[in-house]
């Protein structure tokens, strides 16, 4: 059976971390910041299709398409305590997920990062809804939003077939975003924390602080050194991750 996730670490580890990649991403982009980690928990890191070449056909057809093909796979592993992490475009989806969650699964639920991402509210004022990819963005717009958020060493741009699959991909997964909707959820009891690099300038306050307007009570704000990719730019994140991972093993043990 094909599960929507790439799976590292213990399976009978008592806590998870549940990750969700940023558009134009893959699973496979985490690994180095996953494998960073101290052994003793297990990391789902779920993945949208069509992310190869040949795959096109996989790909989600619209943001509800992608929610409904994450959904099974999420809520099954939401068995036992969890920390959610969810960067960039892949924080919708983490949002739209967890709200989803019937209470009892929604307790286990420790605490969700929306990390490198604008506020639901946000995201949807900004959503075109388009009819499909590349409808109102070009792939000149796309390859400029790849350079611009970053992430990607100056020789990748050397090496046109490569860049071509990406623009792909990336403009594909914006399409996503781009027929996003805000929808009602349920988050009593859910911690959120809204990571961000303090050089990414492609986000505003206001982006950051509409989280605390989307639905949970409880929301933290934490800034790290580097922009849009911070992740890879510093280990103070990693071991900001560690922290919540190790205060959930610590519930689940006291429990």
């Amino acid at each position: 059976m094909h599960h929507a996730f790439l799976r590292v670490g213990d399976p009978g580890a008592p806590v998870r971390l549940l990750a969700f990649h940023h558009a134009g991403g893959s699973a496979a982009a985490y690994l180095p910041f996953v494998q960073s980690l101290r052994p003793g928990h297990e990391a789902l890191l779920f993945e949208l299709p069509g992310r190869d070449e040949g795959e096109a056909g996989l790909r989600a057809r619209d943001f509800e398409d992608a929610v409904r093909r994450l959904a099974a796979d999420f809520r099954s592993a939401v068995d036992r305590p969890c920390v959610v992490f969810a960067h960039s475009m892949g924080a919708l989806f983490a949002h739209r997920l967890v709200g989803e969650l019937p209470a009892d699964q929604r307790g286990l639920v420790r605490t969700v990062v929306v990390s490198a991402a604008r506020s639901p509210r946000s995201a949807a004022g900004l959503a075109t809804r388009p009819a499909a990819p590349f409808v109102t963005r070009t792939r000149a717009s796309v390859l400029a939003d790849l350079r611009r958020f970053g992430g990607c060493p100056p020789e990748f741009f050397d090496e046109p077939q490569i860049v071509e699959h990406f623009v792909d991909v990336l403009g594909h997964d914006l399409h996503l975003a781009d027929t996003y909707r805000t929808a009602d959820g349920c988050f009593d009891g859910v911690p959120f924390e809204v990571w961000h690099g303090t050089e990414d300038d492609t986000l505003t306050p206001d982006d950051l602080r509409g989280w605390s307007d989307c639905g949970p009570a409880d929301v933290t704000l934490r800034g790290f050194p580097g922009g849009h990719f911070y992740l890879s730019e510093g280990r103070a994140a990693g071991l900001a991750l560690q922290e919540l991972l190790d205060a959930a093993a610590a519930a689940a043990e006291a429990a």
